[in-house]
């Protein structure tokens, strides 16, 4: 047993019975790679990550590496660029000194973010880092090394994914994480390539690891029977085998032949059983680590916190990292929680009051005195409204939350608290805990008695039900509240706005915003913030209808916006613009900007609205044919909505997953996905239109024209119902036409075809022209007409040849191939199904390769000779055999980069090639002559 007086917890000076997983990492970290990997550490907590890592950072530093190190917390979290400010802190001077001036400039600002600095651009900073990195591989390994990867800031998380993504250098790039098992993979992860990313778990130590562990460290030598005991009891975790020990030591426990160790239940108990044993002075240290966000402590606290470090129960960073300043911080958040908890209230109210004295940043003063004062105090919720607005502003909303609640503990007049349950429910939606702000602003409705008042709060009440209950709930709420608001023409216009971005009522829709409009136009100098809301909802209803994309009226509510912010991301007009784009077959100015708005809302921590931006980047990559990074948005999407709690998202995020894994040829998991949201008695009705749409596209997927056309029918219905007049808004027409024909049910082809053709001539979307004219096609060839109907698929093609909807052009690529075939045209019918075989594969689209081969084995013709080619197809496929890039062939030929590709697509079917790898054979030849 330990001797009088030796009770200490040292800091480790080696790993213990860790040589299996410290081979691994090394193996891992000096990988062959030159690309930038990451290795994560993951397993319990006190399961000896950190100890891992620490060892792995020493023995890098050792080999000569370069090696950035962040030790990130939950308090520090709350703040953007602390991570980042760490991770430059050891990269030399002369290598910021030579990058470009803005970057230099960002770099040298980003230290300044903790203490209020104006906001920086992310895409600079990131830039600047990966410049900055990039300069190191140059020399030296480099290893960035982020203890507690969870807690690392999101504005530091996305510049260090930024970088990885794209480093590369003579010398490799590793980054060594830690996270906790049991939660949600981090985002930064997510972002990473995954075969970029490995992990190594870190388990239970066996029984003679946990031996010389304690005999080390505690000088305790257990008769191996009490050794087995503990080592069962803690399930081999080292942290908990330790406090067992300490136990044992100090007699606190008794051990009964037979019976489980009586100890206390839980780590946080046995933590609490340790500290409650220490000196005041030195138990407030370690309190104080948990009480504020940096703990550095006053020169008469020198004592006490040496006395902690030597117990091994906080941990003071060298101020050479660390500014020249002192900061100290929990060994593990346990202890440091265990130690707080343990303070009367007397002892922790004073020392906040110490905490408040000391704290620079007006936040933490105030969040410090809020947690003084024994009893209410106005003055103090007037400042913690301010602290509210400051903390979301600065993109840390579950600080806000946290000053939201004290504000509302320190409001004496009644009259402020609805306003107060306001300002939380908005904290606690941003911070992800919808139910909760739905639960708080029905506190703040059930408070006002006014009718416009009460208008207000259930219009906010029915924007969180949309993410928490559901679009019905929310629309019955604003029914009610466009009657609690006649009489006033601005409340009744944003209760008409809302309604009309909720209802499934396409028409009501429409009519609901053109009021609004009307009504805040007819106001002396209307609330710009209004306005620009009404101007979105209304052009977006006007494209709802089918009379096309006003760019001119989002425009006006942008640039009125822009001079006016005040929404939540994902409710601004240019959001909703960008969604447009997207069903306005703008994919590409649709992604630009959606990509802004999610780094826009990871730098706040939005869910809610990086939700929304996720949502839309899925459809964008899986109709890019993108589907590898469809999956990523899709299941991001998925997590982020569980996180959040995002009812109404959640179900866009399953609908998401199902489509990607349809496109994928998962049709088995896709259906599953699918059929569990239909059973569901809770998705909403537009839930359920979306979901028949997909799971009719699955069915095609198998070729089964039956089940697809009764899953279509249902959504057909329910556009119809809907009043929907925008044929770009819901993407299944060309499906529906496809399991129309091959059903046998021409008459309700000709029909639909018919309808779709009118809404693509009246909105002016030309993906649906083309789908029309390919349906037209099919009906044409199963009428036997097959000359109309190649003339009607080809010219359906050439509009696909200029667009960036890559899987529909390979589903029309496959049409037009069984429409030749069917008119004994092999030659084309070859080269076409070749092309659409090429396409799906280079998608990864399984299933829909396997049709395209299937149909391709039916047409019995050899390849085409080079002599087929036309004179711009065989230039461009000469330099593509000669390695040039696409890009690289547009600036020789000064083509486009579009028309290079589909000239090479079209040299590829012609040939009955599928990859630049066999040009030159068939070419004769691989270089320009």
């Amino acid at each position: 047993m330990l001797a009088e007086g030796s009770d200490a917890w040292p800091l480790p000076t080696g790993v213990i019975g860790r040589d299996i997983e410290r081979a691994a990492i090394n193996a891992r970290l000096a990988s062959s790679d030159r690309r930038a990997r990451a290795v994560v550490l993951t397993g319990a907590a006190g399961i000896g990550k950190t100890a891992l890592w620490e060892s792995a950072v020493t023995e890098a530093t050792v080999g000569g590496a370069q090696v950035l190190v962040s030790r990130a917390s939950a308090a520090e979290a709350r703040f953007p660029w602390v991570g980042l400010t760490d991770l430059l802190r050891a990269i030399p001077s002369d290598v910021v000194s030579a990058l470009p001036q803005v970057q230099r400039r960002a770099l040298e600002a980003v230290a300044l973010q903790g203490s209020g600095g104006a906001p920086l651009d992310e895409r600079t900073v990131a830039t600047a880092l990966l410049s900055a990195l990039g300069q190191l591989t140059q020399t030296a390994p480099l290893l960035l090394a982020i203890d507690d990867l969870p807690y690392l800031d999101g504005a530091s998380a996305a510049a260090v994914a930024f970088a990885m993504r794209r480093l590369s250098g003579p010398h490799s790039t590793r980054l060594l994480a830690t996270v906790r098992s049991g939660g949600a993979l981090p985002a930064m992860l997510r972002e990473l390539p995954a075969d970029c990313v490995e992990f190594v778990e870190i388990g239970p130590m066996s029984v003679a690891a946990l031996f010389e562990l304690l005999s080390t460290r505690l000088a305790v030598r257990l008769a191996r029977p009490l050794l087995l005991r503990v080592h069962e009891t803690s399930a081999g975790n080292p942290l908990y085998a330790l406090e067992l020990a300490r136990a044992l030591d100090r007699l606190e426990i008794k051990p009964k032949p037979g019976c489980p160790l009586p100890v206390p239940v839980g780590l946080t108990a046995l933590v609490a059983a340790r500290v409650q044993h220490l000196p005041d002075a030195t138990r407030e240290i370690v309190a104080a680590t948990a009480a504020t966000w940096r703990f550095t402590g006053r020169a008469d606290d020198d004592a006490a916190i040496d006395e902690a470090r030597r117990a091994g129960l906080v941990v003071v960073d060298d101020p050479m990292l660390t500014g020249g300043v002192r900061v100290v911080r929990a060994a593990h958040p346990l202890i440091s929680a265990a130690a707080y908890d343990g303070l009367s209230d007397v002892r922790r109210r004073a020392l906040h009051a110490r905490l408040a004295e000391a704290a620079e940043d007006p936040v933490e003063r105030v969040r410090h005195l809020a947690l003084v004062a024994a009893q209410p105090r106005g003055e103090l919720a007037l400042e913690l409204d301010v602290a509210v607005e400051a903390a979301i502003t600065a993109g840390v909303p579950d600080v806000a939350v946290e000053l939201a609640q004290l504000s509302l503990a320190h409001t004496v007049d009644p009259g402020l608290r609805p306003a107060r349950l306001d300002r939380l429910a908005d904290a606690q939606l941003r911070a992800g805990d919808s139910s909760g702000a739905w639960h708080t602003q029905s506190a703040g409705l059930a408070l006002t008695t006014a009718a416009p008042e009460r208008a207000r709060r259930r219009i906010r009440l029915a924007e969180i039900a949309t993410e928490v209950t559901g679009a019905a709930d929310a629309e019955s709420e604003l029914r009610a509240a466009v009657l609690e608001a006649e009489g006033d023409p601005v409340v009744l216009a944003e209760a008409l706005l809302s309604l009309a971005a909720v209802t499934e009522d396409i028409d009501l829709s429409d009519v609901s915003a053109r009021r609004a409009v009307e009504l805040l136009e007819a106001v002396d100098h209307p609330d710009p913030v209004i306005l620009s809301g009404a101007l979105a909802q209304a052009a977006g209803a006007q494209f709802r209808t089918g009379h096309g994309l006003n760019h001119d009226l989002f425009a006006r509510a942008i640039d009125l916006e822009r001079r006016h912010p005040a929404r939540r991301i994902s409710d601004r007009a240019d959001a909703s613009y960008a969604a447009l784009l997207k069903y306005a077959d703008d994919l590409d100015g649709a992604q630009v900007r959606l990509e802004v708005l999610l780094s826009e809302a990871r730098g706040v921590g939005d869910l809610s609205s990086i939700a929304y931006a996720l949502a839309h980047l899925a459809h964008v990559a899986a109709w890019r044919g993108r589907l590898d990074e469809a999956r990523v948005y899709a299941e991001e999407h998925l997590a982020v909505t569980v996180q959040g709690e995002l009812v109404g998202q959640g179900e866009q995020a399953r609908s998401n997953l199902g489509l990607v894994l349809a496109y994928q040829g998962g049709l088995e998991d896709a259906a599953a996905v699918l059929n569990a949201q239909l059973s569901d008695p809770h998705t909403s009705s537009w839930g359920r239109h979306r979901v028949h749409a997909l799971l009719g596209f699955v069915a095609l997927s198998r070729r089964d024209a039956v089940i697809a056309a009764g899953h279509l029918d249902h959504w057909h219905a329910a556009l119809t119902q809907m009043h929907f007049g925008e044929p770009g808004y819901s993407r299944g027409h060309l499906d529906y036409l496809c399991a129309l024909v091959g059903s046998g049910r021409l008459a309700d082809a000709v029909t639909f075809q018919v309808e779709v053709e009118g809404q693509a001539l009246r909105s002016g979307r030309g993906s649906a022209l083309a789908v029309a004219r390919t349906g037209s096609a099919m009906i044409e060839a199963a009428a036997g007409r097959t000359t109309a109907a190649q003339d009607l698929v080809t010219r359906a093609l050439d509009w696909y040849d200029e667009s960036p909807l890559r899987f529909d052009r390979a589903r029309t690529l496959l049409v037009a191939g069984q429409i030749h075939r069917r008119a004994k045209a092999k030659s084309e019918a070859r080269d076409l199904l070749t092309e659409a075989e090429h396409e799906f594969a280079s998608f990864g689209a399984v299933a829909w390769q396997a049709q395209a081969a299937a149909e391709l084995a039916r047409v019995n013709v050899r390849p085409g000779a080079p002599s087929d080619l036309t004179a711009t197809e065989r230039r461009v496929a000469e330099l593509a055999a000669s390695g040039m890039t696409n890009r690289e062939v547009a600036s020789s030929t000064f083509l486009a980069v579009k028309t290079v590709e589909s000239n090479l697509a079209r040299a590829y079917r012609k040939l009955g090639i599928r990859s630049r790898a066999e040009l030159g054979a068939r070419l004769g030849h691989g270089a320009v002559g």
